[in-house]
């Protein structure tokens, strides 16, 4: 059998044996495919058969385009800066990119500017991405304006595959765990990891919508052991893709990545905070920097008890490897001075010395290695999480009055929920053999009565939390 040919292979031929092709337009092409290694085969063969065409503004723009996007970023600003030379549009855009990734935000602007200019005198249309890719810009300028002044005190490379090993956290802050944990069977090939809280009782993780979106998923653990039915998360929290959940102790406050159009790199960390009386989750904020940039940044990680924080990024562009920061959780914000501090150095750590000063962060380096991130849970009556790595076994353990009473009023409600859930299961099994509008009717009603219970279970669960942390 005769092999196809490609069209790089085919445009290559023609163009060795002096046929001209159209191979901008070929080019383009490719690069719509995403075939970015043919079309720079194509385009460095006819600019090496044709150096001075008249084509040579817009074949560099395109070979430089290629490379943008394959990460050669010294290659394509060669290529950029020659079709820039010629007056390509397109050249300002992608210098424009680069810019950027080097966290030079005004000329960013600059080329962005001059790009809408050209395309509007020679009446071509802007690429639809470009506004979006503008407002990044503005935004990422203002974090720079405000980057918090972090120390991080060490840094780790890992494989991407399995990165969130390298986080060595207490019990007391949950665990991130493996897809295999997550008792929906069917969420695990979708997830690349999974939190779950230090009682073992609750779990998040991100899974596609019907639309193909990463949505971020909930389950909670119920007294006889079951899980109940995944929900999703804040309706959705944010627009684009969500994952990499990391849940505080007090269940209210949720760090997760996002890459929509509030982020302004790749995945973004942002904070939301869970009203306690409703369920509700607030308008999630954007971290800022440093802790976010123009590349991937996510699964940020608290180790209350230490004071130690944990993020993974990309920024770093190490081939199938990330790098996970290490720092001293600030007890309040403080954000450097624009004017004093080298804003651009810190917001990118180029080295994480220079964000330590003089303080020796040895203790907490020994505490991170002091600790045992294969501790057995020991049995208990329950295991209830307060904050500060305090967790409760037993109604004993309860210095008030009141959040004894809110445990009890929430064991309770968990035991309604196991006798509602049993009950329904009771009428669709009765339903299965004899089928009628009495039984259907009774199944919508309980199936009403658990979702009401689920909703009161969240927020007893928080209302136990917030009783017994006034003690501490």
């Amino acid at each position: 059998m005769k092999a196809r040919l490609s069209l790089a292979s085919v445009i290559l031929s023609l163009s060795s044996i002096g046929i001209s092709a159209d191979i901008a337009s070929d080019a383009r092409a490719l690069i719509d495919c995403a075939d970015y290694d043919a079309a720079i085969g194509i385009l460095q063969a006819e600019l090496e058969r044709a150096p001075k065409s008249n084509q040579t503004g817009v074949l560099n723009a395109l070979l430089g385009e290629c490379k943008f996007e394959t990460g050669d970023y010294s290659g394509a600003r060669h290529c950029l800066e020659i079709a820039k030379s010629k007056g390509v549009a397109d050249a300002y855009r992608f210098l424009g990119k680069i810019a950027y990734l080097d966290y030079d935000f005004d000329l960013a602007s600059e080329n962005y500017a001059k790009y809408r200019q050209l395309k509007t005198k020679v009446k071509k249309p802007i690429a639809p991405e470009a506004e979006e890719e503008e407002k990044r810009i503005s935004t990422a300028n203002d974090f720079l304006n405000r980057v918090e002044k972090i120390a991080v005190i060490d840094s780790i490379t890992a494989d991407l595959s399995d990165f969130y090993k390298s986080y060595r956290l207490p019990m007391s802050s949950g665990r991130i765990v493996s897809p295999d944990e997550i008792p929906n069977p069917d969420s695990r090939q979708f997830a690349s990891m999974a939190y779950m809280s230090e009682a073992g009782d609750f779990i998040m993780w991100a899974e596609p919508d019907s639309i193909g979106n990463h949505r971020i998923y909930e389950s909670m653990r119920l007294t006889d052991g079951s899980w109940h039915e995944p929900v999703l998360t804040g309706e959705g929290l944010l627009e684009g893709f969500s994952d990499f959940p990391f849940m505080m102790p007090d269940g209210l406050t949720l760090y997760f990545a996002n890459d929509g159009p509030e982020s302004i790199g790749g995945y973004d960390i942002f904070v939301a905070s869970r009203d306690a009386a409703t369920g509700e989750y607030l308008q999630p904020s954007n971290l800022g920097m440093p802790y976010n940039s123009p590349y991937d940044d996510f699964m940020l990680a608290i180790d209350e008890t230490n004071g130690i924080g944990w993020w993974a990024t990309d920024r770093n562009r190490l081939d199938g490897k990330v790098t996970i920061y290490v720092f001293a959780v600030n007890d309040f914000r403080t954000n450097c001075n624009p004017d004093e501090d080298d804003v651009i150095k810190l917001a990118r750590i180029d080295r994480i010395s220079d964000t330590q000063g003089d303080k020796d962060y040895s203790d907490l380096l020994a505490a991170i290695a002091e600790i045992d991130t294969d501790a057995h849970e020991k049995k208990a009556d329950f295991r209830f999480p307060v904050g500060k790595g305090i967790v409760y076994t037993s109604l004993d353990d309860f210095k008030t009055e009141a959040g004894r009473e809110a445990m009890k009023t929430y064991t309770e409600a968990c035991r309604k929920y196991d006798a509602d859930k049993s009950t329904l299961k009771e009428l669709r099994k009765r339903y299965a053999s004899s089928p009628s509008k009495t039984l259907a009717a009774e199944i919508r009603q309980s199936e009403k009565t658990l979702e009401t219970d689920l909703g009161r279970l969240t927020r007893l669960r928080s209302d136990v939390f917030r009783a017994e942390k006034k003690k501490q």
